[in-house]
């Protein structure tokens, strides 16, 4: 049960974070008057936005490294010995729902943001990022354990590190769908 409680406190207060980064990003862009900027405009800074994103994935992907864009941090560990697990749990959905608060393992996080900020997607896109994220997190932290982990008498990675392992793929794949919706924006500008 304490499993369940930790994983709805986390998935709630990312869905929270990514909802309310998302509508900060669209309400800037009315505020600041991105979205009076003619649509032709905005096309060509999203497609060259980016292509800039795919480069920054492909730089980390040549390094062997996260993506160079955002803080180079996480939400602290000690807050595990200072407050409650569910306290914690919370804090973390919040910090990484944010988008812009932790390190992450490729660009393609900051695209949806950036598009976001030019007025192309609404605010509540944030909903589907955060659903997008927590869904898989959720499938992945409560599958049956199947074969050696469901003997195992200590608990098991629930995939996690296996996930990390294959950042190079997801930094690949984040480049080439930057790309390709990066080429495509700029194509509809082309006649």
């Amino acid at each position: 049960m304490v499993r369940w409680g930790l994983a709805a406190a986390f998935s709630t207060a990312f869905v929270v974070a990514a909802v309310a980064i998302f509508a900060v990003a669209s309400i800037g862009a009315h505020a600041l008057g991105v979205t009076l900027l003619p649509l032709h405009w905005r096309l060509a800074l999203a497609g060259a936005g980016l292509v800039l994103l795919a480069a920054a994935d492909l730089r980390a992907l040549s390094r062997s490294s996260y993506c160079p864009i955002g803080w180079r941090r996480q939400t602290p560990r000690v807050l595990l010995r200072r407050y409650h697990m569910f306290v914690v749990a919370t804090l973390w959905g919040l910090d990484t729902g944010l988008v812009v608060t932790t390190f992450r393992v490729a660009a393609v996080s900051w695209a949806a943001l950036y598009i976001a900020a030019l007025g192309l997607a609404p605010g509540w896109a944030g909903l589907a990022y955060g659903l997008g994220f927590t869904s898989p997190f959720l499938v992945l932290l409560f599958r049956p354990n199947l074969g050696v982990a469901a003997k195992s008498p200590t608990p098991t990675d629930p995939g996690l590190e296996r996930m990390l392992r294959m950042r190079s793929l997801a930094q690949a794949c984040s480049a080439a769908l930057l790309i390709a919706s990066g080429g495509l924006l700029i194509g509809t500008l082309i006649d």
